[in-house]
């Protein structure tokens, strides 16, 4: 697993990140901190660093510096990051609950311009009431028609269902049916347990409320 984390003047989201996901030697930390900022943000990646090597010694911890100064530069250089990255075949996790608020938008930036599959991101609230994670798919676009709406709105008013009761449920061929399920399994928008459909997390995410 790959851990890359945005830092700002306190290293505490960095830790319970690094504590929820139970990172073990053989894992990396990448700690993305502005360039030439605040001195606080260096003393927190020391106090981090520290940290994780008093419990792992052998734990790879690395601090890359981002040119917050010209966004353009430093999406570019994220995205070199993040590509170089991906090509290790490990899990990536990108943890946003920290630092400034023009870092997380150009590491996010950065991240969404790639087809990183492998990559997940999390937050958590300010006051920590909150956690949520997901892969990087729930942000982008997907070309869904009416019949593929239709699909989960159904779906979802029954919790689950056979393509066979689907059928008289949905003015639309079997075959059709057939086709369109397999790609939004695909798109991980739904999921298949021997015969019944289920809505993913990211399915619900893309209903059409009325």
């Amino acid at each position: 697993m790959i851990l890359i984390v945005t830092l700002g003047f306190d290293e505490k989201f960095a830790l319970r990140a690094i504590m929820r996901r139970g990172i073990k030697e053989g894992d990396k930390l990448i700690a993305l901190l502005p360039k030439k900022g605040d001195p606080r943000g260096e003393k927190a990646f020391l106090t981090l660093k520290q940290t994780l090597l008093n419990m792992l010694p052998k734990l790879e911890v690395e601090m890359v510096e981002v040119n917050l100064q010209d966004p353009y530069e430093a999406i570019s250089n994220l995205r070199k990051l993040f590509k170089s990255l991906s090509l290790k075949g490990e899990e990536l996790i990108l943890n946003l609950s920290g630092g400034q608020r023009l870092l997380i938008i150009e590491t996010l930036a950065a991240a969404l311009s790639l087809d990183l599959r492998n990559m997940k991101f999390e937050l958590e609230t300010e006051d920590s009431s909150l956690y949520f994670t997901s892969s990087l798919d729930i942000m982008l676009p997907m070309d869904l028609d009416k019949v593929d709406l239709s699909i989960l709105q159904k779906i979802a008013e029954k919790g689950s269902i056979k393509l066979t009761d689907m059928v008289n449920e949905i003015e639309c061929p079997k075959t059709t049916l057939w086709r369109k399920l397999n790609r939004l399994a695909e798109l991980k928008l739904v999921e298949k347990d021997n015969d019944y459909y289920s809505l993913s997390d990211l399915g619900r995410s893309r209903l059409e409320r009325t």
